[in-house]
């Protein structure tokens, strides 16, 4: 069969204007023409399947993410995620790594302003907030590992406070943007469950700003970030709350942690809670996500096993906790 991509593309972009104006009927007979010239096409099949999904045809939605799939297995636009939310496949334990990969490559030039401006983005200073009270009893010099670093967010927030700060991140568009404003000692492409060896082995500090939300299972991570730390060294990182046991995926295509899980999590991956508190992250039309702010710290294993009250806060205290 020939096929058409000059054609398709066409047809694909009065589909998408369609779309827009909310007249999905039409978007989708177009988009379907769009396959018809081309076949192969791995986007128009995913497109297709977000416009009937947007008009409330789950079925056709599903052949249609189903169909992409076939022709994309490595799934750079997510459809397995959607699937996943439609009840049609099962919850993975965390989102493809090419596809949030080429999600942030796409979304670099537009991040900030859309984090900043349009969500009232502000995870890198409730973060600083958080860890700043345990910071007393640390020895110097403090270096921060700054997981899923973006566009060096949280490098303009703590980058001021520490002696040394690097990155990683799946997107190297996002690393571009990170590595310009100078503020970072290394910046690394690559995932922070399988780390560089690049990367240093004994950061005090490691921070994840709203990146564990693209990840189901956190124990990988976490164990990936042990392994970078000092004894003793601390985390800070964000969450979202989630009330199904031991994680979902939300309608943003982000996942959520329930709190027994994380629990387990941590104490098996070596860690002690020092604070967990609630806070707005962001806001999402227009109402406030909240999410969780936990300071863990760095054990042998050992410390928790001896009840090492000097690691483990007043249980009073980490109850109703909230950082403004």
């Amino acid at each position: 069969m020939s096929s058409d991509r000059v054609l398709a593309s066409r047809r694909l972009d009065v589909a998408l204007a369609l779309v827009t104006q909310g007249d999905y009927a039409a978007a989708a007979d177009v988009a379907r023409a769009a396959i018809s010239a081309d076949i192969g096409w791995d986007e128009a099949h995913f497109t297709l399947g977000d416009i009937y999904e947007r008009a409330g045809e789950a079925e056709n939605a599903i052949e249609a993410y189903r169909q992409y799939l076939m022709l994309d297995p490595v799934d750079r636009m997510g459809g397995e995620a959607r699937l996943t939310l439609l009840g049609a496949a099962a919850m993975r334990d965390r989102l493809p790594p090419d596809y949030v990969r080429a999600l942030f490559d796409d979304y670099a030039p537009r991040f900030e302003i859309s984090l900043r401006d349009r969500l009232s983005y502000r995870g890198p200073e409730l973060l600083l907030e958080a860890v700043r009270a345990h910071l007393a009893t640390m020895v110097g010099p403090i270096e921060v590992l700054d997981l899923g670093c973006g566009t060096g967010l949280v490098g303009e927030v703590f980058g001021g406070h520490f002696d040394a700060i690097d990155g990683i991140d799946l997107s190297p568009r996002m690393i571009n943007r990170a590595r310009a404003k100078g503020l970072y000692r290394a910046l690394v492409a690559g995932d922070i469950i399988d780390m560089p060896g690049d990367l240093k082995a004994d950061y005090a500090l490691v921070v994840a700003a709203d990146v564990l939300n693209y990840l189901g299972d956190l124990a990988p991570a976490l164990r990936a970030a042990k392994t970078r730390m000092k004894p003793g060294g601390l985390m800070v990182f964000s969450l979202e709350h989630g009330d199904v046991f031991p994680y979902d995926l939300g309608p943003g295509q982000r996942f959520r942690h329930h709190e027994r899980a994380m629990d387990e999590w941590l104490h098996e991956c070596g860690f002690a809670v020092l604070s967990d508190a609630y806070g707005t992250l962001r806001q999402e039309k227009g109402n406030p996500v909240e999410g969780r702010i936990m300071v863990v710290k760095a054990t042998d294993g050992l410390d928790i096993l001896a009840g090492a009250g000097a690691l483990l806060p007043d249980p009073d205290l980490l109850t109703g906790q909230t950082v403004h």
